[in-house]
């Protein structure tokens, strides 16, 4: 789980950094550079997300080496942090959709995808995914719950967006 964090932190570091960006372009109603922004925070924390998780999967026995000794738990661990570096594309998608709600001041659409990753969806995953494939399952839980709730922002970000062209038709 330390080497994962590795990752989604550099990820939240980003997301979080481009947040104010969002927000005084989306306060003060200048639409075009409003989507400019949102579209390069996709696509860069995408690309940071993409970039970490081939290097640590490239590098995760030598990693995971570092906190065991015992081959059977490097190989275990290495297994779980592929499986977690599966899903951490969508964590960006989560993360940038997360930011945008925050900075549009949409508060139910960002405890959605706040409380869905590492919540409530996690759980159902968790419980489901340990039904059907036992302890793999439990292992592949998390990049699971993290394409869920990608696709839940999705969602979210297509009704934000949809709402913000009704109200520029309005004005």
């Amino acid at each position: 789980m330390k080497i994962n964090m590795i990752a989604v932190l550099v990820l939240v570091g980003f997301a979080f950094g481009g947040q104010a960006l969002v927000g005084y372009n989306y306060g003060s109603g200048n639409q075009k550079r409003f989507h400019e922004i949102v579209a390069f925070a996709y696509k860069f924390e995408a690309a940071i997300a993409l970039c970490i998780s081939i290097s640590l999967y490239i590098f995760a026995p030598f990693l995971v080496k570092a906190f065991f000794d015992d081959m059977a738990l490097i190989s275990l661990g290495t297994l779980l942090v592929s499986l977690l570096l599966l899903g951490m594309i969508f964590v960006a998608v989560v993360l940038i959709s997360t930011c945008i709600f925050q900075a549009t001041g949409k508060a139910v659409e960002a405890f959605i995808l706040s409380a869905s990753r590492q919540g409530f969806l996690f759980a159902i995953v968790l419980f489901l995914a340990s039904k059907t494939a036992g302890y793999y399952g439990i292992l592949a839980s998390q990049a699971i719950s993290d394409c869920l709730t990608a696709v839940i922002a999705v969602i979210l970000f297509r009704r934000l967006f949809h709402s913000l062209r009704a109200e520029k038709t309005i004005e």
